[in-house]
């Protein structure tokens, strides 16, 4: 028991300063009365001169004990523990990937910085908001390209961003089907049968993307779609529309504000069956905070002091 003890929050051993330095204050000021009658009166006229000698000692036990409270006021609060218990941790089993394109076309500059820019920004956005499940990236032009498999941190993956650009894949052009693909691929690898993709792109989807998203759907893919552009250079919105209907997903178009992000961070607003998400239960060990035992001292010691005229006397 002894190797395992040790304190939850030990940063409230902080407020033992201000106890201490009342306490050391108190005895400074009684020691400092007493001399003032010591150095002007005889010693054997002492005791008759200090009527409130008993008192005085009332007042140094009633400090005190103020004193030992307020010690297991913050050893409770400091959370004392050597023992573990194992508590059920219920979360949203999700698998989501997010497809980024990072083709030419992104590099067009009609939102400011540019197109890729900006969808990196929204990524991050995104990545913050995950709260629950298993995050993975793909970015892709004529071919994709794993960023970071499933995981649960995503952190890893927003360090990650910052260095993405157009030059960092061989090849140009654009398939959007190919991405999907390879980003099914990278929640079956993870050992999930079903999960969530995110496209991010300016490229208007064709046919054969449309027939890979409704074949990944199908499976148990569901395909959301985050077009990103100046509404007036992108020609026409139903493309995309299509592509996330083929998939059984959502389509927003790139906003300004956080409300795209926020529409495609909410993964309650995003489940049209129960396919894509699941729950499942941890055990989770956790330390025990045996600090409320030392209330109860706390309380038997307050017994002495409650009465009014006693704690008058501090004053």
């Amino acid at each position: 028991m002894l190797a395992n003890f040790h304190f939850l929050r030990p940063l409230w051993f902080l407020a033992f300063v201000p106890a201490i330095i009342l306490f050391i204050s108190f005895y400074k000021n009684k020691s400092n009365h007493e001399d003032i009658w010591q150095k002007h009166c005889d010693a054997h006229l002492i005791n008759h001169l200090m009527v409130n000698s008993t008192s005085n000692r009332d007042n140094t036990t009633l400090a005190t004990l103020i004193f030992v409270i307020w010690s297991f006021i913050i050893i409770a609060l400091a959370g004392p523990t050597w023992s573990m218990y194992s508590d059920n941790v219920y979360q949203k089993n999700i698998a989501r990937v997010i497809a980024l394109d990072v083709s030419q076309s992104m590099n067009n500059n009609d939102i400011s910085p540019s197109r890729l820019e900006r969808a990196k920004y929204k990524t991050l956005d995104l990545l913050k908001n995950y709260k629950e499940g298993q995050t993975g990236m793909v970015v892709f032009s004529s071919e994709p390209f794993v960023v970071s498999p499933l995981s649960s941190d995503s952190k890893t993956i927003a360090n990650m961003i910052p260095v993405i650009n157009s030059t960092i894949v061989p090849v140009q052009g654009v398939d959007i089907g190919k991405s999907l693909q390879k980003s099914a691929k990278l929640i079956a690898d993870a050992g999930f049968s079903n999960g969530q993709i995110l496209l991010i792109t300016d490229n208007e989807p064709t046919d054969s993307d449309n027939k890979i998203a409704k074949e990944l759907s199908t499976a148990g893919y569901q395909i959301n779609v985050l077009a990103i552009g100046n509404n007036k250079n992108i020609t026409n919105e139903k493309y995309f529309e299509d592509l996330a209907n083929a998939g059984n997903g959502h389509y927003m178009f790139f906003t300004k504000d956080n409300s795209d992000v926020e529409y495609f961070s909410n993964d309650s607003s995003l489940q049209d069956s129960a396919k894509s998400t699941s729950n499942s239960t941890t055990a989770n060990n956790l330390w025990r905070d045996q600090g409320h035992w030392l209330i109860w001292f706390v309380i038997i010691l307050a017994l002495f002091i409650a009465r009014k005229e006693k704690l008058g006397r501090l004053c």
